[in-house]
């Protein structure tokens, strides 16, 4: 099968490889559509801390169930299916208490030799597939996984009809918190990003106001819309220098800030102000299937119709490599998401 591979940092090329062979408890499924997240770029620069070349990477997806490993008794062949992309070890506290994105020992699809959404076939456990309705296109499908990175965040702040909400950054990953908040009739809600075609979607996909944090302060700006009060819940989506400390300004008094960016550096915050205004400020990481199960109802009620709006290219595999260079490259810095389709 063909598959885009990262030999070395810096380098994407495509190759063949054997198509992987279901163990027990397994299923082998057909890549229809793979979506290129930031961690994937990352990996591709060498600069990820734990997706590093050589890899076949990638973990947004959706296909179609070839073969059936041993012991797989709730899932068929031809079933369509959504990957959440990662499983536990089963045996820890987290995996009993169904925590198992948090499991230690958690393995993920396109690390290490595991390899993942960006080639012609991945295996999966049968835990990790979820069945999409038959009219749910699989570039959607794929978008699911970024989804309830969204929505797990905005079920970790236990967001309450009409409170009022900031998102600090609105690529991919905030564009879809901003899509679970809307899910949950929030108040007001602004965004802040850089890049002018990003504020003008936020804005279509429900954000009452974006704002370039290039141009004006933020902070000044929210607080002024709030008359000073700031806001209920910042979701804090980038990782840019000195974010943290503009969503704590701007969180009101026992507010909560929600960090779901990847600071694998840095970050800092002045902890005087969060324990002045017994703030909380929550982590919070990948999702569980209660997030997957959730997003396809959400999607087959209609709730998500933004997503064709968020893609903004589809390309082939054969183009994937240079796509990933210009992404790595900041040539794109429009891009929500580029889909790579199988079909």
């Amino acid at each position: 099968m063909k598959a885009m591979k990262f030999p070395v940092a810096g380098k994407a090329e495509i190759v063949e490889v054997p198509v992987p062979n279901p163990s027990a408890g397994e299923v082998l499924v057909r890549v229809k559509a793979a979506g290129i997240c930031a961690s994937d770029v990352a990996a591709f620069k060498g600069t990820h801390n734990f997706r590093r070349p050589p890899v076949i990477t990638g973990h947004e997806l959706a296909g179609e169930i070839v073969t059936l490993g041993r012991n797989v008794a709730g899932l068929r062949v031809g079933d369509r299916v959504a990957l959440e992309p990662h499983v536990g070890c089963g045996r820890c506290d987290y995996c009993r208490q169904d925590n198992y994105h948090e499991c230690p020992e958690k393995r993920y699809v396109g690390v290490g030799d595991w390899i993942g959404a960006f080639a012609e076939y991945v295996v999966a456990a049968e835990s990790m597939c979820h069945t999409i309705p038959a009219r749910m296109p699989y570039d959607e499908a794929a978008m699911l996984e970024p989804f309830c990175v969204g929505l797990h965040a905005v079920r970790r702040a236990e967001l309450r009809i009409g409170e009022t909400v900031a998102i600090l950054g609105v690529g991919t990953i905030g564009m879809m918190t901003l899509l679970a908040a809307r899910c949950g009739g929030p108040g007001w809600s602004v965004a802040t990003d850089p890049s002018a075609a990003k504020r003008d979607l936020a804005v279509r996909c429900g954000a009452d106001v974006a704002l370039d944090p290039t141009r004006e302060d933020p902070t000044a700006a929210i607080l002024k819309a709030t008359a000073g009060r700031g806001v209920d819940v910042v979701f804090v989506a980038t990782a840019a220098r000195g974010v943290l400390e503009q969503a704590v300004n701007v969180c009101r008094r026992m507010g909560r800030v929600v960090i779901i960016a990847s600071f694998f550096s840095g970050g800092g915050v002045e902890t005087k102000l969060v324990q002045q205004r017994e703030q909380t400020i929550l982590g919070t990481s990948m999702y569980t299937g209660v997030d997957y199960r959730l997003a396809i109802r959400l999607w087959g009620q209609g709730r998500l119709g933004q997503f064709p709006q968020l893609i903004s290219e589809r390309i082939r595999l054969d183009q994937a490599p240079d796509a990933v260079a210009a992404l790595a490259a900041g040539k794109r810095s429009d891009n929500v998401k580029t889909i790579i389709r199988f079909d």
